[in-house]
């Protein structure tokens, strides 16, 4: 029988052609606890100079100051959504997130001291002083929320020290302080949440919330606060440095890290960067493994208690150059930290 001419064949089925499949890529393991950088001790440098050396020591996500002594951002245009897009674009650029927008120096006069400690951030009446603190307290947590930064930290000032002690005849206590640091603090707190931004506050003695027992007061008047915890600040006034970040479940939401000399001698110490926290023994700041504080100890119970937050280093020491310190404290938390989440017991 003839064949069909070739026109006439029934069509032959076209199979699809096979798709390959790219190989998955195995995901980054990430650690449980990130370690940022406090952008303050950088200032000298310039907001650029900043991210560069943060991205040098392997960094990127930083703590970004908003006092106008640093001059890191405006501080005449702390709201001012043009310069929250430059900013971005700068961060980006560089790669660095911002995880953190502070203030401490200026925000210091919403509740003072308004005397001539603070005439250097802004002289003068009280009433004047409060309002440049306010006006910066409030322009901060907009810069935070144009940087889409999660949390905002303030340092809004004292109202009265002398309610550390007790007075005879008197029923003054520091929870007058707290309550007004409650009330004082009310449209900021207010603006934040609008803003979707946390407010923490950070336990100094230049503080209403100045150790464990302050902190605790604070936090059950269910204001909206969270904490940043630096050890070594609650060391310098004698307070256990690993008692200090221990049993704060979620209402802990930063860490600092910085380590701490303390002087037990008769004299006067030698050497820059002494000072003193009130009227005990001088202290000073130093990198980590330079001073004294137990940095093994602290990470281990930050991941006793499941901190998933960062720690921060912040340079304070007098004795190293700047980046120096840096990379050395990053280079002991390096060693803390597990770079992913661990087994759990192998045996």
């Amino acid at each position: 029988m003839p064949r069909a001419p070739q026109a006439l064949r029934a069509p032959q089925a076209v199979q699809a052609p096979q798709v390959l499949q790219a190989p998955q890529r195995p995901q980054e393991p990430r650690a449980p606890i990130r370690l940022g950088l406090c952008l303050a001790a950088l200032a000298p440098g310039g907001l650029d100079g900043a991210l560069r050396a943060a991205r040098r020591v392997g960094v990127d996500v930083v703590d970004l100051p908003a006092d106008g002594c640093f001059a890191l951002v405006d501080p005449a245009r702390l709201a001012d959504p043009a310069h929250h897009g430059e900013l971005r674009d700068r961060f980006a650029a560089a790669g660095v997130e911002v995880g953190c927008v502070s203030n401490s120096r200026d925000t210091q006069l919403v509740l003072g001291p308004h005397g001539p400690h603070t005439d250097p951030v802004f002289a003068g009446p009280a009433e004047a002083k409060h309002a440049h603190g306010l006006r910066a307290a409030l322009g901060t947590v907009r810069l935070a929320a144009g940087l889409g930064a999660p949390l905002v930290r303030l340092m809004l000032g004292v109202p009265d020290l002398a309610r550390w002690l007790s007075w005879w005849g008197s029923d003054v206590s520091w929870q007058d302080n707290v309550d007004a640091w409650v009330r004082a603090a009310r449209p900021i707190l207010d603006l934040a949440d609008e803003s979707g931004v946390r407010v923490v506050v950070e336990p100094h003695p230049k503080q209403v919330v100045y150790d464990r027992a302050s902190a605790r007061a604070l936090l059950v008047t269910e204001c909206g606060v969270r904490l940043c915890v630096d050890p070594a600040n609650l060391a310098a006034t004698g307070h256990d440095p690993v008692a200090a970040v221990r049993g704060w479940g979620a209402d802990l939401a930063a860490v600092h890290a910085k380590d701490l000399q303390r002087w037990a001698g008769a004299e006067a110490p030698r050497g820059a960067g002494w000072t003193r926290y009130g009227p005990g023994p001088a202290i000073r700041f130093r990198a980590l493994g330079a001073g004294e504080l137990p940095w093994p100890a602290i990470v281990a119970a930050l991941l006793d208690d499941d901190y998933r937050g960062v720690v921060y280093v912040e340079h304070e020491d007098a004795l190293l150059p700047t980046e120096q310190g840096i990379v050395n404290s990053l280079t002991l938390l390096r060693t803390l930290v597990p770079a992913a989440e661990a087994p759990g017991r192998t045996w």
